[in-house]
């Protein structure tokens, strides 16, 4: 069976269709209170791999005191931001502008299926979704490029749809395949080849692979002025506009979702005296490198981010929930975290000469939404401080929230907030 499309929905007010959706793991569900909230949504969403499909879901009580005026104003700014997205209307009030019209007896496909089709003024719940126009599908590439997502999806299916051939693939320049000789070349502009396009009519894709490599190109240049507002340029974790775009998101998907979110701050103990001592060459690599050891430990949705000179924090999240129902997300965290404060314990820094080894050690604390803080302010002070606290016993420590799972692994330490950091050995 093809799993279904995946569909992100802001509901904006009370809509109604909260629970539903709730129970369809395909659809990415944001609350936004009101409709200047949701715009902020849209703009920004949660990483990378946030759904293509959004469907602004706007309640009659959200926007009951907006003129007509403003009505259009926003669903004119909601367009300007995502060119392919479905703004609709939940029950009674005004339709004027809206793609359609839903009541709560309807759930996710047929929101998927408003996406589809365009404005279609109260679908049945079973509408059937039918194959996208061109316009549409050229505004759904262009939506993926401008939140840093893939294009290549968008793209065949545009040429699935236009060769009315759903064998269609492109094979990347250099990945083992015999089938790419028979295909249509995709150069850049620099005339490397990308990649070969394949199908039924490999003449009939000729057309196409100037379109595609112009695709890939503008996909390719956008990601690489994202990563340029949002990393930071010595260490390649996220930074610090990163961090404050992405935690309270973060926090807002976990609240629908019940699942928790840990938070750890740390930073390099005495690194102004490495700095000092064998020159900021030598700090640079502490940085770079603290960074890549952290990465190596860290699952998939976890995000690394540098938000002061030495000073990291990581964002440690399972968006589906963890693989095993029965484990505990927060001790699986601190066995992580521990890891890396091993590997950073044990770890040789070449520019620091031959007493490195065993020198270098990290303070931090790890406080777990919604335990230690139910907002991005709370969980962050509560972090700070139990990282102070780490530092206060005598540093290379982390402390756990009184919400954290506890326990003490052996290697490095680890202690508690209520009663206290343990002293590292």
């Amino acid at each position: 069976m093809t799993e279904p499309r995946p569909l992100r929905v802001i509901a904006v007010g009370p809509t109604g269709l909260e629970a539903s959706l709730r129970r369809d793991a395909s659809v990415e569900l944001i609350r936004a209170r009101t409709p200047m909230d949701a715009l902020g949504e849209l703009a920004d969403p949660i990483d990378d791999a946030t759904p293509t499909d959004t469907v602004v879901v706007v309640s009659a009580h959200a926007d009951a005191d907006e003129t007509a005026e403003e009505r259009a104003a926003f669903i004119a700014a909601l367009r300007s931001v995502d060119p392919s997205v479905r703004v609709v209307r939940a029950g009674d009030g005004p339709v004027e502008g809206f793609d359609a019209v839903v009541t709560p007896e309807h759930d996710a496909e047929a929101l998927r299926a408003i996406t589809l089709n365009g404005v279609s003024h109260h679908p049945a719940p079973s509408a059937a979704p039918v194959a996208p126009s061109v316009h549409l599908a050229d505004e759904r590439i262009a939506a993926a490029m401008v939140r840093g997502q893939d294009v290549l999806p968008e793209a065949l299916e545009l040429i699935r749809a236009r060769t009315d051939d759903p064998s269609v693939e492109f094979i990347t320049a250099g990945a083992a395949s015999q089938r790419a000789s028979s295909g249509i070349p995709v150069a850049g502009s620099d005339g490397r080849v990308l990649g070969t396009l394949i199908g039924l009519r490999p003449e009939q894709l000729r057309e196409h692979a100037g379109w595609l490599a112009g695709w890939l190109r503008a996909g390719s240049l956008q990601r690489e002025l994202r990563d340029a507002a949002f990393r930071d340029h010595l260490t390649g974790a996220w930074n610090r506009r990163y961090f404050d775009r992405f935690l309270p998101a973060c926090l807002e998907r976990a609240r629908d979702k019940r699942l928790p979110v840990t938070l750890m701050l740390f930073d390099v103990d005495n690194f102004k005296q490495y700095n000092d001592r064998w020159g900021h060459a030598a700090g640079d690599e502490i940085l770079i490198e603290t960074v890549r050891l952290m990465d190596s430990v860290i699952r998939p949705h976890d995000r690394v981010c540098r938000i002061g000179g030495d000073e990291f924090a990581v964002i440690f999240f399972e968006p589906t929930g963890p693989r095993d129902p029965g484990s505990k997300p927060p001790a699986s965290v601190f066995t992580l975290a521990e890891r890396f404060q091993q590997q950073i314990c044990q770890h040789h820094f070449p520019k620091l000469g031959r007493d490195a080894p065993g020198t270098l050690t990290i303070s931090g604390g790890l406080a777990t939404f919604p335990w230690d803080g139910a907002t991005p302010t709370e969980l962050i002070e509560h972090a700070d401080q139990l990282a102070m606290r780490s530092k206060q016993v005598g540093k290379n420590a982390l402390t756990l929230g009184p919400g954290a799972e506890r326990y003490r692994a052996g290697g490095c330490q680890t202690g508690t907030d209520d009663t206290g950091p343990i002293e590292p050995s």
